[in-house]
């Protein structure tokens, strides 16, 4: 599995003088930070069709992804959304994803 999370400032505060990642410590997922919002312009455009830029979102993709516009899953925050987030993922991880 690779994660991905990428960052840029979107609130008074936001800085990346000031980021951490905190909450997303697991070493699985790779930190970036995008001072441009490339990606989130990108996602907008692409796969919410919101205005503006598209942020606090995940999408999820399966590991013969190939459309980035056409992800498997997507929603809101991991965390309001980890429910539907975990049930999405868990076909993908087979086995691994028994909890025991």
């Amino acid at each position: 599995m690779r994660v991905y999370a990428v960052w840029f400032d979107m609130l008074f505060g936001d800085r990346r003088d000031r980021w951490d990642g905190d909450g997303m410590t697991d070493p699985r997922v790779q930190h970036f930070w995008d001072e441009e919002k490339v990606v989130g312009t990108w996602f907008s455009a692409n796969v919410t069709h919101r205005s503006g830029t598209t942020w606090d979102f995940y999408a999820l993709y399966g590991p013969e992804a190939r459309d980035l516009a056409r992800p498997l899953s997507r929603g809101g925050t991991i965390v309001g959304h980890h429910e539907q987030l975990a049930a999405d993922i868990r076909p993908l991880l087979g086995s691994a994803a028994t909890p025991g």
